[in-house]
Parts: C-alpha cells; sequence; structure tokens
C-alpha cells in the first residue's frame, strides 16, 4: 500500500503511521509524504500517546509493528484507502465532467429542445449523471438543490449567476377558419370583440394579461377559455376557439405549416428573455460548465437560429 496524503492532521497521525510501516523506516516515508523523517516521527509518537499503545518498534536499521500496531494496521489500510479514492474522486471532479447533475426546466422546452438532445449529452460526457426536472414553477434553486436552471420571463436580482440565451418574444394567433368567420383584428382594441384563451397561472391563480408595443395590457372582458397549460392554449386555438397569445417557440411550427395564423404582428413584444441561471459557486464546476454550454448551444440554434455565442 502507497499513501499520496500529505496531512498528518487527517486523520490524527495514521496517514503518517501507515506511510512508516510500508516504507519500514521513517525517513522512506518522508519521502513518500513530502515532510521530514521528524515531523514523521513526532505525527506517530502524537499517535502513540493519545491511544496509550506503543505502534513501533525502532532500531537504528529498521522499523517493526508491535502487537497493537498489527492490530491498527489492519484498520489503517482501509482508512487511507478510502482517503486516497476520495482524493482521487475529488481531483476527477474537479478536472473532468463527470458526477450527478439536477436541472430544472421548463415544461415545453424540456420536452421539445432538450430532452431530445440527451442522447448526445450522454454520448459525450458519459460519467455525468442528469436528473431532469420539467416544471415551469420559478423555486429557489439553492434551496431545493438543483444545479442549473433554465428560466423564461423577467430575471429577479439574485445571488445566481445568469447566462442570457436571447429573447423570449410573444405571438398572437388563431386558427385560419376562425379568422375567416371573425375577421382578423388589426389593433389590440379590436381583440374585445373576439373569443379569447387566456392562461392562467397554476401557483397564483392569476389570469395573465395579453402584451402589446405601446398598448395596456389586454385582459378579455369575458374569455372563451381559460387554461392553465400553453401547449394547451396552442390546441384549443388549433381547434378554433379563438385568439390566443403565448411564446412565439411554441406554436412556431403550427404557424409554419399553417395550422395556426400569427396577427397583430406589428405590435408584437417581448415577455423577458430566456436564460441559464446557476449558483455562483457551481461555475466552475466540470459537469455543470459543460452542460451549459451544450444546452445553450441547442436552445440558441432551434429559438433563434444562431449558435450560443451569437444570443
Amino acid at each position: 500500500m502507497s499513501s499520496r496524503l500529505t496531512s498528518l492532521d487527517s486523520p490524527s497521525g495514521l496517514v503518517a503511521f501507515a506511510a512508516a510501516v510500508d516504507a519500514r523506516s521513517f525517513s522512506a516515508a518522508s519521502r513518500e509524504l513530502g515532510l521530514s523523517a521528524s515531523a514523521v516521527g513526532k505525527a506517530i509518537e502524537r499517535l502513540e500517546l493519545r491511544l496509550g499503545k506503543r505502534l513501533l518498534n525502532r532500531t537504528t536499521r529498521a522499523l517493526s509493528l508491535t502487537a497493537e500496531g498489527e492490530v491498527l494496521y489492519r484498520h489503517v489500510v482501509d482508512i487511507v484507502r478510502n482517503l486516497n479514492e476520495a482524493e482521487h474522486e475529488l481531483h476527477l471532479l474537479e478536472h473532468a465532467p463527470r458526477g450527478p447533475l439536477k436541472i430544472r426546466l421548463p415544461t415545453v422546452i424540456g420536452r421539445r429542445i432538450v430532452l431530445p438532445a440527451m442522447f448526445d449529452f450522454h454520448e459525450r460526457f458519459p460519467d455525468v449523471m442528469l436528473s431532469l426536472s420539467l416544471d415551469d414553477r420559478r423555486l429557489d434553486l439553492i434551496e431545493e438543490g438543483y444545479d442549473v436552471a433554465l428560466w423564461l420571463g423577467e430575471l429577479a436580482d439574485s445571488s445566481l449567476h445568469a447566462r442570457r440565451l436571447g429573447p423570449l418574444p410573444l405571438a398572437t394567433f388563431a386558427a385560419p377558419g376562425y379568422l375567416s368567420r371573425h375577421g382578423i383584428p388589426i389593433t389590440p382594441a379590436e381583440l374585445a370583440g373576439h373569443h379569447c384563451i387566456h392562461y392562467q397561472a397554476t401557483r397564483s391563480g392569476r389570469v395573465e394579461a395579453w402584451l402589446f408595443e405601446g398598448c395596456t395590457p389586454f385582459r378579455s372582458p369575458a374569455p372563451v377559455t381559460i387554461l392553465n397549460d400553453e401547449e394547451a392554449i396552442a390546441a384549443a386555438a388549433i381547434a378554433g376557439l379563438g385568439l390566443a397569445q403565448t411564446p412565439a417557440y411554441l406554436v412556431a411550427d403550427e404557424i409554419a405549416a399553417g395550422r395556426l395564423q400569427p396577427v397583430l404582428v406589428s405590435h408584437a413584444v417581448e415577455r423577458g428573455s430566456v436564460s441559464l441561471v446557476w449558483p455562483q459557486m457551481l461555475g466552475k464546476v466540470p459537469r455543470v460548465r459543460v452542460f451549459i454550454d451544450f444546452i445553450a448551444a441547442r436552445i440558441t440554434a432551434q429559438l433563434y437560429g444562431q449558435s450560443a455565442n451569437a444570443a
């Protein structure tokens, strides 16, 4: 057995004792530990004093174990091996992407963009073990033990470090069939004459207002439908129930396919941004850093058609 640990205070001279037994001399042990022979000898003397047992027979030519020393050494072997293994694992965690990573994601982006990218991530970083939670609520990352989160909307002041990926534009839309029956609104003021589908926040119960450039927030006086799921809102609009407003990324495919038609495009605004956030103390941890870089590239490519560096 060879000891690589150099701290004689951890634990209480056992490392020095094990190194001296393995090397059969204080001087050889001192070279192994990078310390002086006298420091190794004093550490073992303190250990013997604390235990009240003589552990080594010392001669001018060699060291040998006493009966008590043999008992202690059998247990010290495992202790030092475990300490060395722990030191090795900590070294790997510091210099290579490995270990557990707990991620918080908005439901839709998590399902549509992040989850499909996980195969490629695992291919590149097989030693990183991901735990993904899909939920649209914002929680305290540090209190809940999350390493990284993707946030949509405004970034509140906090101790978290943030990387803004891009804006979060809003789209107002309806099914072509609905618009052919009820007409296309030209200004936000005309929305009062339409059936509207609003989003209700699950946690607060608040019905979200629609936002437009240069206008006060709009809430329909009598919305035809209120839903607490934005994918369900898009589905309701596709079914022809009325006009709706959601983040643009959520309905981009449906608009491209002609199942939905955008309206009031000249009045469109952004609702904050798309950002990755993480506790500041984790910013240099390899598994955190590679996940942030990887998923930032995937999200900016799919939401904005550009590289992460350009966002």
